[in-house]
């Protein structure tokens, strides 16, 4: 090895300056590099947080909505209940169709109707407002109380409670 290196040219110091501006230059790409791609994670980061609190913002606001229209539902309801005890059928039948679009776009929107009659009480979506003994109301003993009447309908909102569902529970 001895004798190569006896063989080989002596260093020119502008390949050696060359070399060195090389090196410097391919640090700095790689810096600059570096630091585009933290920028375009961070854009991307960025993008991601304003699309899902916009998404949020619209949820909330839909969420208000459908609150405020859930008087007009029970309203709607209680038409309903009296055109059908009405004996103008076309009236009852119209009262109906507008009921049904009603409900069906609201749960489009993403409203649901909690569990009522037969459900197991859940006091996360039920407030109970009378309680009856089981042997009296269902004939039956229950191991968990039971829901046995909706005295006012409970809905959720994308799977949040709005309201919860005021019942009759048997125990």
């Amino acid at each position: 090895m001895s004798e190569a290196s006896e063989t080989d040219p002596p260093l020119d110091p502008d390949v050696l300056e060359e070399e060195s501006e090389l090196a410097r230059a391919e640090r700095e790409r790689d810096e600059y590099l570096d630091a585009l791609r933290r920028e375009r994670a961070e854009f991307e980061n960025f993008r991601k947080r304003t699309t899902k609190e916009r998404l949020d913002a619209l949820d909330r606001g839909a969420e208000q909505l459908a609150a405020g229209l859930l008087t007009v539902l029970d309203s709607f309801g209680l038409a309903l209940d009296a055109a059908a005890k009405s004996s103008d059928e076309q009236l009852a039948k119209g009262v109906e169709l507008v009921y049904a679009q009603f409900v069906t776009t609201l749960e489009q929107a993403g409203l649901a109707e909690v569990e009522g009659v037969g459900a197991t009480f859940d006091p996360s979506v039920h407030e109970a407002l009378l309680q009856v003994e089981a042997a009296d109301e269902l004939g039956r003993a229950v191991d968990e109380p039971e829901v046995v009447e909706v005295l006012r309908r409970g809905y959720r909102f994308k799977g949040r409670v709005l309201r919860p569902a005021a019942v009759k529970v048997a125990r």
